[in-house]
């Protein structure tokens, strides 16, 4: 298991200011947005139904999944303006290794009745 890097499929930067497509691709229910503190911990769950995109506006952050079926693993970094998608089945945990600005569209809203949300520690 392999995970691909994104990059903005398509930016201008003018006058005016950044304008980024990030991503291009997928049909999303909840849009997440947020600040993290370098050394903080998002994660340690997989999801059996949601697919999530994971970007950074700002900030780093060291990434390792797992696959619950087969226990392949992965590892990589992602700096600003990069993203990937994190796909049903693998658990996720994402450490900010730097004060980080992050987008996280999930294919599937929150149901408290039915969160989607297993705790599976990849660390």
């Amino acid at each position: 298991m392999s995970h691909t890097i994104l990059e903005p499929t398509f930016q201008r930067r003018d006058g005016r200011g950044l304008f980024q497509e990030v991503l291009n691709d997928g049909t999303w229910e909840s849009i997440v947005s947020g600040r993290m503190n370098a050394g903080a911990i998002m994660g340690n769950h997989y999801h059996k139904k949601t697919l999530v995109f994971f970007f950074l506006y700002s900030g780093s952050a060291d990434i390792r999944t797992v696959h619950i079926d087969t226990n392949e693993r992965d590892a990589f970094t992602l700096n600003a303006n990069q993203g990937v998608m994190l796909h049903t089945n693998e658990s996720h945990a994402i450490t900010f290794t730097a004060e980080s600005d992050f987008l996280l569209l999930k294919s599937l809203r929150y149901d408290p009745d039915d969160p989607d949300t297993y705790e599976h520690p990849v660390l």
